[in-house]
């Protein structure tokens, strides 16, 4: 059975007309759990990385494929942002209503201060689908990535589309 989903991540979608598969599953904390998973999920498994500069005034979620291994000290030169690193659990609550392992792109409708940048890497470009947790690592949601990008504008976060630099 699927868990409801948060009134206002529903109401938002909801109101956009954005359709979605949902899928309940075991709690997941990081890309290496998804392999844990009963069933392999359709459109592209994403993870999303909230981080910081080193003066702590800026603030970034970027979304890439889940076998991505984000290269920070690239993506912070790019982005014209020194030091960057993940930022704290506290912070996570604070500005995005999330805790560690729950961290999505819906997770921007929370930030009223608009605090966060979304970024969506382009190698997302080529996926008509993409998953992303709903406010909760216990499920997943099953969205087309250009209707993701209409719930950000709508929550005032519209993602700017990078070449999010990869590790070898």
């Amino acid at each position: 059975m699927n868990e409801p989903l948060h009134d206002g991540l529903r109401a938002i979608l909801e109101e956009l007309g954005i359709s979605y598969q949902h899928f309940s599953h075991p709690a997941v904390f990081s890309t290496a759990d998804v392999v844990l998973l009963p069933e392999k999920l359709p459109g592209a498994d994403t993870k999303n990385l909230f981080l910081r500069d080193e003066k702590r005034s800026r603030y970034i979620l970027a979304c890439v494929r889940a076998d991505t291994r984000v290269d920070l000290k690239q993506l912070g030169r790019s982005l014209g942002m020194k030091g960057l690193t993940f930022a704290s659990p506290e912070d996570m609550l604070m500005m995005l209503g999330l805790t560690p392992g729950s961290v999505c792109l819906f997770g921007l409708m929370n930030d009223k201060l608009r605090q966060v940048e979304g970024f969506l890497d382009s190698s997302l470009d080529a996926a008509e689908e993409m998953q992303n947790h709903p406010l909760i690592n216990t499920a997943s949601l099953v969205l087309k990535v250009s209707d993701m990008e209409r719930f950000c504008e709508r929550v005032a976060h519209p993602l700017t589309r990078i070449d999010i630099p990869a590790r070898a």
